[in-house]
């Protein structure tokens, strides 16, 4: 059974039914796992914590389904198993790595529908991803932050607002691009870089949640409340080409907004520069002199094999080297913000995105470059706690592309 079958809408099923086809997902699933622990070693746990089977996707989803079948949803255990799902960040490496080394299961279909039948006994998600949800709900972003002021970045800039404008290309830019001011130089990076290719885009001035979040801290409910709000807009402009900053956007309309994909145009902003990049006489003139490292994030490439456009981009860059660092693309270590571990504490030994940045230095990079305000979130302040700046500094894509247009 597929968890896109889950995904229609739950006002057309009753709550029993639902509930029935999240625990046949699980049941499924772990009754066709031959425990062969190939998924050990991709999964970002087995490097950050103890290493307790427990603690790994075949392990997670197996204990879902030992509480299924021992009935094991009360006092402690809940808790225990509560923490033990919202661990996972959601990379999918262990799906991929069934595909090519074992029966192809889908692991993480699983461990998500066991997330969500928590959230449907009231035992997830975190206690520190409950207000993320409620802001959602309220405020249309798991900030709490107020919706008019979610275009205030743009202030000094020359954008459509949609509506009152109209524009070919719907820049989306995402909760966290928009409230964060340390990530505002990614938006207003990709605003210069879209109007020197002359593309006629404009951002939602009601912009809201793309409900990623929601759906991956368990909340289904909430989750398509939030993608019939977007759809509703979409359809309203007239939308026919989506770009966004986020990967998690990205792979969310991509891949779990059902039917979008018929009508409108979903890329990732890396994809559209690189395709509006080539065959284009050089706009990147200002040299920069500086050993780089990718990072692949999570929901851009291992969900979604973008792995080429980014390292295109640049290498359009003159006097950039670009370096690759010892686990990369499909092997890719994750940032540890997915999955909504991005608003909530989990027990790590020691943090992922600490032994990222020590992959960057081990690879002679001075840079590392990423394309999601996530990842840099992560790694940047991975860099400031080890008091690292002098060394290696976080960039996204879009920044030092812009730095090295004419």
């Amino acid at each position: 059974m597929n968890q896109r079958k889950v995904a229609r809408d739950l006002h057309s099923i009753d709550e029993e039914e639902y509930i029935e086809d999240l625990k046949g997902i699980i049941l499924d699933a772990a009754k066709r796992c031959r425990n062969c622990n190939y998924c050990f070693t991709i999964c970002p746990l087995f490097h950050s914590t103890r290493g307790f089977m427990s603690q790994t996707p075949s392990g997670i989803m197996q204990s879902i389904n030992y509480a299924l079948k021992w009935d094991v949803f009360k006092g402690e255990d809940q808790e225990i198993l509560r923490d033990l799902l919202y661990l996972c960040t959601t990379c999918n490496g262990c799906v991929l790595r069934c595909k090519s080394k074992a029966t192809g299961l889908p692991v993480l279909d699983a461990i998500e529908a066991g997330r969500k039948l928590l959230r449907e006994m009231m035992i997830g998600p975190l206690p520190q991803q409950r207000k993320p949800l409620k802001d959602i709900y309220l405020y249309g972003n798991p900030y709490g932050e107020k919706p008019e002021r979610r275009v205030d970045w743009t202030k000094g800039l020359k954008v459509k607002i949609i509506p009152p404008e109209r524009a070919e290309v719907l820049f989306y830019v995402g909760c966290t691009t928009a409230y964060e001011p340390s990530l505002h130089l990614i938006g207003k990076s990709l605003v210069r870089l879209l109007q020197s290719l002359h593309v006629d885009f404009g951002i939602l001035n009601e912009e809201v949640c793309c409900g990623e979040p929601a759906r991956r801290m368990g909340d289904e409910g909430l989750f398509q409340e939030m993608m019939n709000r977007n759809l509703d807009q979409f359809k309203s402009y007239g939308i026919k080409t989506i770009v966004s900053i986020s990967p998690h956007c990205f792979n969310t309309f991509l891949n779990e907004y059902p039917t979008i994909q018929e009508e409108i145009k979903i890329q990732h902003y890396t994809e559209f520069l690189a395709e509006a990049f080539k065959g284009k006489k050089p706009l990147f003139k200002k040299e920069i002199s500086s050993v780089i490292t990718y990072h692949d994030p999570c929901y851009l490439g291992k969900h979604n094999q973008i792995f080429n456009a980014p390292r295109e981009l640049l290498q359009m860059i003159p006097g950039v080297k670009l370096v690759e660092m010892k686990m990369t693309r499909e092997e890719s270590l994750c940032c540890g913000g997915g999955g909504g571990r991005m608003f909530a504490e989990v027990e790590e030994e020691r943090r992922l995105s600490d032994m990222r940045i020590t992959q960057a230095l081990e690879a002679g990079a001075n840079i590392i470059a990423t394309a999601c305000p996530w990842c840099y979130k992560m790694l940047q302040n991975s860099i400031q706690d080890s008091n690292l700046e002098d060394k290696i500094r976080a960039k996204d894509i879009s920044i030092i592309l812009s730095e090295a247009l004419n």
